[in-house]
């Protein structure tokens, strides 16, 4: 499973490094339209799971800044893109947001996770897909780290990814509301 944007060896090995005592904050970035590939789905998952436990385990000393895309550019091949990119951004949009909530948004081992916002004109991100992590005071990669962050702190670059912005109600939510009794 190798592709030329996503190096799944390094991604597992950065990764791993999140367990370590010395890394305090990691800037995880997935903006390629690369991870909508079924055949990177497996890998996709495991990543998710992997920044989810380790903000579990250790979110008292580990802060997590994810970077993923608000919606997938509106580009003249976007009419030409297969309907299973839709349905799996659609997908992984909805299981990070779930997720957001379930870790409660206020505690420190909440997920932070930020959606670039992309102009009508750009096919892609202007930020490469990366795993930084601050160890000991020093970035793997200060600056692909510093960009990823600026473009986090840029009035109108990014916006949160809540619970608030996928229907969590399920398909009676809103029509029976004695669930929620």
């Amino acid at each position: 499973m190798t592709d030329p944007v996503i190096d799944v060896t390094v991604w597992r090995e950065r990764l791993a490094d999140l367990d370590a005592a010395e890394v305090t904050t990691a800037v995880v970035v997935q903006c390629d339209q690369a991870w909508l590939r079924p055949e990177l789905t497996a890998f996709r998952n495991e990543v998710d799971q992997t920044l989810m436990a380790a903000q579990l385990r250790h979110g008292d000393r580990l802060t997590i800044t994810r970077i993923i895309l608000h919606s997938l550019p509106l580009t003249p091949d976007a009419a030409h893109r297969p309907a299973a990119v839709d349905q799996a951004f659609d997908e992984w949009q909805h299981r990070l947001s779930a997720s957001s909530v379930l870790l409660c948004p206020n505690s420190p081992s909440a997920p932070r996770i930020h959606r670039l916002i992309l102009r009508g004109d750009e096919a892609r991100a202007p930020l490469p897909d990366m795993v930084e992590l601050l160890k000991n005071g020093d970035w793997t990669d200060a600056r692909r780290a510093g960009l990823a962050l600026r473009s986090v702190n840029t009035n109108g670059a990014t916006t949160p990814l809540t619970g608030y912005d996928t229907n969590l109600d399920g398909p009676f939510g809103d029509a029976d509301p004695s669930i929620y009794m």
